[in-house]
């Protein structure tokens, strides 16, 4: 049975002021699959499910249609919505406990729908109770007590039961496995998937982005009460909205290797109310208020983009206008620019110096808001790329585009307004800052350079500003202190603060922490991480040091002899490397002795073929002579040139297993 709501807006009365909940969402759940509903708290997914139930309190108001199995429910009174709740549709409510009556035994609030919607005599629901109780794996001993004397899980699986006790073909759950612990949230994961296997219609409502992956066939991302993107679940963690991108990051996965991310910023609430004025009709205005405050009279535009307070990639025009949700490829995207904006793409560069290759024909893309790591082997061209890729160095050959502008014509009319638009970290603080300078003009130099207008005040706010944000001293005596009397950590934070003082996009970091001690260099990528966050920055992170790859990266790109040879999401490449050169790299790193040849090839000089191939056991004839193009291991999101790589491509398959909710009760035969 098919459920759906069209251009459904939900209001709440708070005195003079509508608290905005939902705002005309689409959302179609369909038999035999299961959408997962997931965003921020306070986004309007308990909303949704509450209006699909016909359960909203009194002082909401809704607007637009609501149908399960065609029939159109918003205008049905009470008796009539009866007829639907539990028969056709059932609901596992939030907070397990505060939903059942602390005065009655479970095994009769079980069999309670069966006696006051199908009629049934209370001793036989009752045993239809106990058996609906056992296939939840409920033991009988549990079933006679009281709420309060059975743990969250028993609980949940009551709850569980109790919806499932008239078989509706349509179910919608609430966060069914928050708090609970790892085995339950198994299955009861197992049970979704058993369900859906028969045929039913499956909203799940959940903050486990895991659980949503694994078990749901398509994920709605909902944020202060829009739908900004559907996309299918396998690609929960490659989206195409940032917003859906900043949340994948926030959750602790197991399969996760980058430590947790977060989002800039706070949410908010969204309250629309009306002013009179002077006969005239009211004024409807849309009010907006943070989470963390307790008033605030600013009034927000009722147009432009929810999210670009706190998006990495917002433009002038994401303020203006109707935001529409536009679909491609699978995916529904609410987005002015379509997604997860591209910010620089490099394609054939290469650069030589004399007779020496120090990079051959590569490309690259870094896309807004990310932090793609570059390793490899010293000397393998990460820091040629790099520059080329700040600006720093003119390329040999290729095309570079930044923001869609071409960077070579770019710096021919206007080179300072795109170097205030990427900032660079060397990799050598102390041969990066004048000896000369002192601290305030190390930072200001920049400034200086690239905003001459800027004033003695402004100057000097915009340095003080950017040493807090690095967590150096602003006092005069610092301030007049000269770089070689800091120590290595305040050097590099001065990097950092002269790196970000004009408030760059891209940040290009060279080796930042390779003259750092353990400390030291945990305590500036903390930092550095944070500024990532919070201001939105592309970044660029050289390193040599896989293991710190692995921990800050969203995506990698593994570097041998002038070129990229593999490229994807770090948790793919750390958990099933393709390339066996990035094998090695990852055994080196772990202390584990690689293989050495009699022969490399030398480093800069142009040759055919792989120039692994002396140091691969995998290695074959061809590997000699042909250097072969990228091989999609991953539907264009991880690619790997190699002729033999590790990894092969992936299925698509359904994630799900169906018969996974057996797993522990095998005897059971199903649950209904």
């Amino acid at each position: 049975m098919k459920a759906e709501t069209k251009n459904l807006t939900v209001r709440y009365q708070d005195d003079d002021h509508l608290l905005l909940a939902l705002d005309r969402v689409d959302l179609t759940l369909r038999p035999g699959r299961i959408t997962a509903l997931v965003g921020e708290s306070g986004s309007g997914k308990t909303t949704l499910a509450k209006a699909m139930m016909g359960l909203l309190p009194k002082n909401a108001e809704t607007e637009g249609a609501i149908r399960i199995g065609g029939r159109e429910i918003t205008a049905l009174d009470e008796s009539a919505l009866n007829t639907v709740r539990w028969s056709q549709a059932a609901m596992v409510f939030q907070n397990g406990a505060a939903n059942l009556n602390p005065v009655y035994k479970v095994v009769d609030q079980v069999a309670e729908p069966l006696v006051q919607r199908q009629g049934m005599a209370r001793s036989t629901a009752r045993k239809r109770a106990l058996c609906q109780l056992e296939k939840m794996g409920l033991a009988p001993v549990f079933c006679g007590r009281y709420p309060h004397e059975l743990s969250g899980g028993q609980i949940q699986r009551v709850l569980l039961a109790m919806a499932l006790a008239l078989d509706p073909p349509v179910l919608i759950l609430d966060e069914p496995t928050a708090a609970l612990d790892a085995m339950t949230r198994t299955f009861i994961a197992g049970v979704l998937g058993e369900l859906a296997g028969r045929g039913k219609t499956l909203l799940l409502i959940t903050h486990d982005l895991d659980l949503a992956r694994r078990l749901a066939d398509d994920i709605a991302v909902l944020y202060l009460g829009q739908i900004q993107e559907v996309l299918p679940a396998r690609r929960l963690f490659e989206p195409r909205h940032p917003y859906t991108l900043a949340l994948s990051r926030s959750y602790p996965g197991l399969d996760a290797v980058r430590d947790l991310g977060g989002i800039r910023g706070d949410a908010f609430y969204r309250l629309a109310h009306a002013h009179p004025r002077n006969g005239h009709a009211a004024s409807s205005h849309r009010h907006v208020i943070s989470a963390g405050s307790h008033h605030d009279d600013s009034h927000a535009p009722e147009d432009g983009c929810l999210f670009r307070p706190r998006c990495t990639q917002a433009v002038a025009d994401c303020a203006h206008g109707e935001m529409p949700i536009r679909e491609t490829d699978g995916h529904c995207v609410r987005c002015l620019r379509g997604g997860i904006a591209t910010r620089l793409v490099m394609e054939g560069i290469r650069k030589t110096y004399g007779d020496v290759v120090a990079l051959k024909p590569t490309d690259l893309t870094l896309r807004c808001g990310e932090v793609f790591c570059l390793v490899g082997e010293t000397g393998s061209g990460k820091t040629t790329l790099a520059m080329l890729a700040a600006g720093a160095l003119e390329p040999g050959g290729g095309r570079r585009t930044f923001d869609g502008r071409d960077m070579t014509d770019w710096i021919r009319e206007d080179y300072p307004s795109l170097a205030a638009r990427i900032g660079v970290i060397y990799q050598h603080p102390a041969e990066a800052v004048s000896h000369r300078f002192t601290v305030f003009d190390a930072v200001a130099e920049p400034l200086r350079i690239q905003q001459q207008k800027l004033g003695g005040e402004a100057l000097r706010g915009r340095v003080l500003a950017a040493l807090t944000d690095v967590h150096l001293s602003t006092g005069p005596e610092f301030l007049k202190r000269y770089p070689h009397e800091l120590n290595m950590g305040a050097l590099q934070r001065l990097c950092l603060a002269r790196a970000l003082v004009h408030d760059p996009v891209l940040l290009v970091a060279d080796e930042p922490t390779s003259a750092l001690d353990p400390s030291v260099q945990a305590k500036i990528l903390k930092m550095l991480l944070g500024l990532q966050i919070e201001k939105g920055l592309t970044l660029l992170f050289v390193t040599h040091d896989i293991g710190l790859a692995r921990k800050i990266g969203d995506r990698v790109g593994v570097m041998l002899d002038g070129r990229i040879v593999e490229v994807g999401p770090a948790d793919r490449i750390f958990r099933q490397p393709g390339h066996p050169y990035t094998d090695l790299l990852i055994d080196s790193a772990r202390g584990i002795g690689g293989s050495f040849p009699d022969r490399v090839p030398v480093p800069g000089k142009p040759e055919q073929g792989c120039p692994f191939r002396y140091r691969c056991d995998r290695s074959t004839p061809e590997c000699g002579t042909i250097l072969l193009g990228a091989v999609d291991l991953d539907s264009g999101h991880h690619l790997a040139w190699c002729h033999h790589p590790l990894a092969q491509p992936s299925d698509s398959a359904a994630f799900r297993d169906h018969t996974a909710a057996t797993h522990f009760f095998p005897n059971k035969g199903g649950f209904l």
